[in-house]
């Protein structure tokens, strides 16, 4: 068992696409501002290097060095897997019983990438979107002067329905 955040998304979509440059730049934003803002140590995908956010990937995870890293968070343009409906499920455990500081930088980047194309990407969260996204939704609002409301966008059974872009 673990702390998980998890997220579906349409690689393939024309809105994941044309979302993709801005999710990139937006990521670079969050990664930079959690790491000099709340002093979280972030690495590249085995908790080591820098975090990787190029034209392919967004792939980072906690400093392993500070005994912060736990599951690397990938988003990959072109994923190697997608299901017949066109999705990918991906979820990234960012702890055992109490996500490991780097779950700020996770959230974040899942909301932004959600916000930016939301029929194509979806998530959910063993966290609570009143208690454990508070930060992530703090981020959104000072980098991207955007708030993501108060409702939860969460998709409850993701892994079986995928993002609305895949259900039509």
């Amino acid at each position: 068992m673990g702390h998980a955040n998890y997220f579906a998304y349409t690689p393939q979509a024309e809105n994941f696409r044309s979302s993709w440059l801005q999710l990139r730049l937006d990521a670079a934003a969050i990664l930079d501002l959690v790491e000099q803002t709340q002093n979280i140590a972030l690495a590249g995908g085995a908790g080591t290097g820098v975090p990787r956010i190029d034209e392919d990937a967004i792939v980072f995870n906690g400093l392993v060095a500070a005994d912060e890293d736990y599951e690397t968070f990938a988003i990959e343009l072109d994923p190697r897997f997608q299901d017949e409906r066109g999705f990918t499920y991906s979820f990234c455990k960012t702890g055992n019983v109490r996500p490991k500081p780097y779950d700020m930088a996770v959230t974040a980047v899942m909301l932004r990438a959600h916000t930016l194309a939301p029929d194509c990407f979806a998530i959910d969260s063993d966290g609570d979107w009143d208690e454990h996204w508070v930060h992530a939704r703090a981020i959104h609002r000072m980098l991207f002067s955007a708030d993501p409301g108060m409702e939860s966008p969460f998709t409850p059974d993701l892994h079986a329905i995928g993002p609305a872009a895949a259900r039509l």
